[in-house]
């Protein structure tokens, strides 16, 4: 869905950053929509739906993540749809929300498979509420299923002609093999404290929480509802968050979810207790807290007034210095006379590519990711050609079919911030019909 958004935007605007990040930007406006009216069935108050559209745009996901141009942006937008079928099925159940919600789910799992996590918290909540278990007596729910499977199916054929390549690159990030390493765990919660901003992360908790924020909920399951459309998706993240990392966005589907929970949190009535006392006050602060931090973040990622962190800053490491290092790689392409350039990482070839359009760069491994480009294969291009390695990973299998010679290393740099560096090889054949590589899934 997001190479959808961005031919979109590029047909509009032209092959531009805007063009390019355009209908990821727009998806807010009708994500927050269906924020706000989710709120409205699933609350009482009638505060509830315009704070809970406001609060999931004064989270840094939702401000600032959705300017960027990745497959999170329509999965957000769908996975927030869902949200609003599913709280509009439990109050009035009608037919046609059955196959808006089918077709919401589709387009979530199409734009990332993160969508399939939600629509599996939801295929619980079907089982177990008796509002919504009830309607499994008609064939909506069923032709519901069949219309998500329907707009989910080219995916499942392409992936039946491509060894099931993109299935069993997601499906099997986490094994049963991988070491036990829980420090990754409040790396997670950490990640989403700061994503989520400090104090919406703690009113979304609290109207989690059985007590005073539960009755602000609507009779009728609605909280329950809430509760295990999050269930599928943060138990598999905390499994996962047991062996491995992970990453920040990752949780942005679930967004919309937070900033309901978030408003209940908010709106409930003051306790008594120290924290009951207090509560007040923090939620007096929480938007102004939440729009400074996303300020000065904006601020940071527009001119990066400090780079105390080094390149451990995640938009110093991933935006900065790519013009100078891109020049720099090319200068050394031209003096060994090499045709074309041969990376191992998609954000380097990405980069690459974008900054040198006149070049041919190809990642010679995970050449799945390309199958929809139709691109001669790398092993075919004529040498010499120049090898950017950012790891070893299928360094052996390439070193395998061309001689290589060491070039020495490149690293990207911004002011004072020096970044991790690449390995430059210079390879040629070693035969005239040098044998094509096993690639990689993406």
């Amino acid at each position: 869905m997001i190479a959808l958004f961005i031919r979109a935007g590029q047909e509009l605007v032209g092959d531009t950053p805007l063009g390019i990040r355009l209908f990821s930007v727009l998806a807010a406006l009708p994500a927050s929509w269906f924020v706000w009216r989710a709120a409205e069935e699933l609350l009482e108050d009638k505060r509830a739906g315009a704070l809970a559209a406001v609060l999931f745009n004064a989270t840094i996901f939702g401000f600032l993540g959705l300017t960027l141009a990745t497959p999170d942006a329509p999965l957000v937008l769908f996975c927030a749809a869902m949200v609003w079928g599913a709280a509009r099925l439990l109050r009035t159940p009608r037919p046609w929300l059955w196959l808006a919600m089918g077709l919401a789910t589709g387009l979530a799992a199409q734009s990332k498979y993160s969508g399939i996590m939600l629509a599996g918290g939801f295929s619980l909540a079907v089982l177990v509420l008796p509002p919504l278990r009830r309607q499994l007596l008609t064939p909506w729910p069923w032709l519901a299923g069949a219309l998500a499977l329907l707009v989910f199916l080219p995916n499942i054929a392409w992936n039946a002609t491509h060894d099931w390549a993109t299935l069993t690159k997601q499906g099997g990030r986490v094994t049963a093999q991988a070491p036990f390493r829980p420090g990754f765990l409040p790396e997670f919660v950490g990640s989403q404290i700061a994503l989520a901003t400090p104090l919406i992360f703690l009113f979304a908790v609290l109207g989690l929480l059985p007590g005073r924020a539960a009755a602000m909920f609507r009779p009728g399951s609605g909280r329950a509802l809430v509760l295990f459309l999050l269930f599928v998706p943060l138990a598999y993240f905390l499994v996962h968050a047991l062996r491995a990392r992970v990453e920040g966005n990752w949780v942005g589907f679930l967004y919309p979810l937070v900033a309901i929970a978030a408003a209940a949190g908010m709106l409930a009535p003051a306790g008594s207790g120290w924290l009951g006392r207090s509560l007040p006050g923090l939620a007096r602060a929480t938007l102004p807290l939440a729009f400074g931090l996303i300020l000065a973040l904006g601020l940071h990622a527009l001119f990066v007034p400090t780079t105390l962190a080094g390149n451990k800053d995640a938009i110093v490491r991933m935006t900065r210095g790519w013009p100078q290092f891109a020049a720099e790689i090319d200068a050394r392409r031209r003096e060994i006379g090499a045709t074309a350039i041969l990376t191992n990482d998609y954000q380097m070839t990405a980069m690459l590519k974008r900054q040198l359009p006149g070049v041919t760069v190809r990642q010679f491994d995970e050449r799945q990711r390309y199958a929809f480009m139709h691109e001669p294969e790398p092993l075919t291009l004529a040498g010499p050609l120049l090898l950017v390695l950012s790891t070893y990973r299928s360094f052996n299998e390439i070193a395998a079919v061309y001689g290589r010679t060491d070039l020495g290393e490149v690293s990207r740099r911004f002011r004072d911030v020096t970044m991790p560096p690449v390995r430059l090889f210079r390879l040629d054949p070693v035969a005239s019909n040098p044998p094509r590589l096993v690639p990689s899934a993406p």
